[in-house]
């Protein structure tokens, strides 16, 4: 996988040198391509302690220090920036030997913007003298938006696919290295793969606590966010609230489970304004028709006339039937309450389930 995100890159590389198009002739992208594998194959082998830190890091941020210090530890860069594309801007990730105030953490570039917003634009390595042969406005769109007073020695786009995930622009370099374009865009490389696996490992794990229906969170991630708000010890009390729908066997026999689901999701998205999040409350789809939500507890009161307000919210739902005709949704739940009566998730859930 590495070897061809490298020949993806290398590819555009060389579309952008003067007179360097790439020969797609069989025999000759070969030769080029195994050439470009000795570099990457020697990047690996004589910077071990380098390159293997990018099997390790598992963060956004934590790649962009790691880049950073492959630039540093192979090519003896004394400065450098990183950033990650984030729909159509670039976002610093890590900064090393940048001024104070110069850059900093959340830093935004247009995407196109300047030398570092046009390398990762167009997917091309590039040095600064490589900016004077743009087109005029290519050029004029490059020194207007100038993030940065300084000059870098390399703008090295992340790329994998042909994607531009991001850039990293790196400077001061002490070390003459041979090839050293071709070892700043393996380490750029390396730098996509991991952008990727983490993107991916992210969204994988959303997939994997999400219910798919109704894009609430499932039992498996309830249990795992009631425990760690459980192991907070300064938080302020809470009440777990579980509830099921009426009859929903019924309506799943009498009227299909199409019109069933359609249930499930109205009272979801109901469910879902009830809660706060940035207050640390959150709903979830327990099992079948039930649902189960975690409420902030000020006092009883206050919370009887807010679960009983939700309680009326739902039975205004009417949910349509295949006929065109509206059924009406209604629910039944039950509370516990955290600190007062139990202070562990089962006991927590199996208390508002005998009430319901």
């Amino acid at each position: 996988s590495r070897l061809e995100n490298l020949e993806d890159v290398m590819r555009r590389m060389r579309a952008s040198e003067p007179g360097g198009n790439f020969d797609d002739r069989p025999e000759e992208s070969s030769a080029q391509l195994s050439r470009e594998r000795v570099i990457l194959q020697n990047l690996l082998d004589r910077f071990p302690e380098v390159t293997q830190k990018f099997v390790t890091v598992d963060t956004i941020e934590g790649l962009g220090a790691c880049l950073l210090s492959a630039f540093e530890r192979v090519l003896e860069c004394e400065f450098g920036v990183a950033f990650v594309s984030e729909g159509d801007r670039l976002r610093n990730i890590a900064q090393m030997g940048m001024d104070e105030g110069e850059c900093y953490p959340g830093m935004t570039i247009d995407m196109g913007k300047g030398p570092i917003g046009y390398a990762a634009q167009k997917c091309l390595i590039l040095r600064p003298d490589d900016f004077k042969s743009l087109d005029d406005e290519d050029h004029a769109n490059v020194e207007n938006y100038r993030s940065f007073k300084r000059e870098f020695d390399f703008y090295v786009p992340l790329v994998h696919h042909g994607k531009a995930l991001g850039c990293v622009a790196a400077g001061g370099m002490k070390r003459v290295v041979q090839k050293a374009h071709s070892v700043s865009m393996a380490l750029a490389n390396l730098g996509a793969l991991v952008i990727t696996n983490i993107q991916r490992a992210a969204e994988i794990r959303v997939l994997s606590e999400t219910d798919p229906l109704t894009r609430l969170s499932n039992r498996r991630h309830c249990y795992s966010q009631l425990e760690q708000r459980l192991r907070d010890r300064n938080t302020s009390p809470f009440a777990v609230f579980l509830m099921d729908i009426d009859h929903f066997k019924s309506i799943n026999d009498e009227h299909g489970h199409a019109v069933g689901d359609s249930v499930l999701v109205a009272v979801a998205d109901h469910a879902r304004k009830f809660v706060h999040p940035e207050e640390g409350e959150f709903v979830c789809r327990f099992g079948g028709e039930e649902f189960l939500c975690v409420v902030n507890l000020e006092d009883l009161p206050s919370l009887a006339a807010r679960l009983e307000s939700f309680r009326e919210g739902i039975a205004g739902v009417r949910v349509a039937q295949v006929d065109g005709a509206g059924l009406n949704v209604r629910v039944s739940g039950g509370v516990s309450f955290c600190p007062a009566e139990c202070e562990d998730a089962d006991s927590l859930i199996r208390l508002a389930d005998d009430r319901l």
